[in-house]
């Protein structure tokens, strides 16, 4: 999910415009874009190889094309690169430091999935399960005919019921507002504050309200649809648990994960390790928002955005999954969940490469992605340009993060580029 406004009615179109969905759709086929600052010669050593790397990301910042870039690679259980560039804040030129905090927006999304199966292993929940039994008014919920007609086109009657895997996969029917289709631009309006500001959302219950006001873009199963259904299971993990959902993620992941600086709020004493959010204007530089996330006081509790964290403790996210489950002598999840969560479960909804599993992006056939990556890659992303991807192959995690709208994929690229060509896999 991602976040923000505009002083100009140019740039407010594209916030309204832009889609993750999009993103995971194609990312593959962007992967083959060449960009001139980051070519890897293959007479090249390793070390000119990541020195290249990072000359593109200097460029950036001293181009102003982006405040500060942090970048975390881990090869087998050791950090074999981790530096961070630029500033923390363009307004007052505070320099970016290694495990500073951001606004990790979708980021959000694999972490409430873990949630979940951990209510499935205690088989407080079937993935199988109707999931109207948990949030009735989905039960209800008709689905619309043409997107072309709005929000309040002519419908039908939903023919079977949403499944909790379903909404895991984004494959419910649930839209997010993030297409440019004139039915997500009107839920975008109706759930979301024109300027974008999170200081001004609703509250989860609130938003996911709105959200069963509108129809479903499909009937359940029948495409992939970037959605907002982290939300509902949010709802649905506190209706089983009795906890809210900040209580169970402190208590049941980061806490065990050692995840101390991961949460829907920052305590005071952190709040200075925050990467401000900035936005690139008319002539392409970038300027510190006007707007900024809430470090305290959130109402962005939810499952499908709202949480803070740094590299180092999203890192732990990433090698308990890695590791099948367990971290440092803490189990999140048994070993088989973890496996059911990496596979893919959409078929070629998304394209002939890249799936989804249960809350993570798969590459299920390197033979039809230009990608650098290794089948079995899980990755996901934020709008703010916060990005991670897991390779189970060889055992190999990168993070890149910093704070910038609007999204784009060069740093992606750039990122997989120089690790897949650095350490010559």
């Amino acid at each position: 999910m991602q976040i923000l406004y505009s002083h100009t009615k140019s740039f407010k179109n594209n916030l309204l415009k832009y889609s993750i969905r999009s993103w995971f759709v194609y990312l593959g086929k962007y992967l083959l874009f060449t960009f001139c600052s980051i070519c890897i010669a293959q007479t090249d050593t390793d070390l000119y190889q990541l020195q290249d790397f990072e000359t593109y990301l200097k460029e950036e910042i001293v181009s102003q094309r982006a405040a500060g870039i942090e970048v975390l690679i881990n090869h087998k259980g050791k950090n074999i690169w981790h530096k961070a560039f630029g500033y923390n804040s363009l307004k007052d030129n505070r320099i970016l430091k290694k495990n500073s905090i951001y606004y990790i927006q979708s980021m959000t999304k694999p972490i409430m999935s873990v949630a979940i199966m951990q209510l499935v292993e205690q088989g407080k929940l079937s993935l199988e399960d109707n999931a109207a039994n948990y949030y009735p008014a989905l039960a209800n919920i008709r689905v619309i005919k043409d997107l072309s007609t709005g929000i309040n086109g002519p419908t039908v009657a939903l023919n079977k019921p949403i499944k909790i895997k379903q909404l895991l996969t984004h494959t419910s029917g649930l839209s997010h507002g993030l297409e440019e289709n004139l039915f997500d631009q009107q839920l975008f309006k109706l759930m979301y504050n024109d300027l974008f500001d999170p200081a001004e959302y609703d509250a989860l219950e609130e938003r996911v309200d709105k959200l069963m006001q509108v129809p479903l873009v499909s009937q359940p199963g029948e495409q992939w649809y970037y959605s907002a259904a982290p939300d509902i299971l949010a709802l649905i993990l506190q209706k089983i648990t009795g906890q809210s959902i900040n209580s169970y993620l402190r208590k049941n992941i980061f806490d065990p994960l050692s995840m101390n600086d991961t949460g829907y709020n920052v305590d005071i004493d952190q709040q200075q390790r925050i990467m401000q959010v900035h936005f690139n204007i008319a002539d392409g530089s970038i300027i510190n928002s006007p707007v900024q996330v809430p470090p305290t006081g959130n109402t962005v509790y939810g499952g499908t955005h709202g949480l803070f964290s740094s590299t180092e403790d999203f890192l732990k996210f990433c090698q308990m999954i890695l590791n099948k489950g367990t971290l440092d002598g803490e189990r999140i999840l048994n070993e088989e969940t973890v496996e059911l969560m990496t596979k893919n479960h959409i078929g070629d909804f998304i394209g002939p490469s890249r799936g989804f599993g249960l809350g993570f992006g798969v590459l299920y056939n390197t033979e039809n992605d230009p990608s650098p990556a290794n089948t079995g890659q899980l990755y996901g992303g934020g709008y703010f340009k916060t990005y991670f991807f897991i390779d189970p192959i060889e055992r190999l995690i990168g993070i890149i993060m910093t704070q910038k709208v609007p999204d784009t994929d060069e740093y992606i690229i750039a990122l997989n580029r120089a690790i897949y060509g650095t350490l010559n896999f």
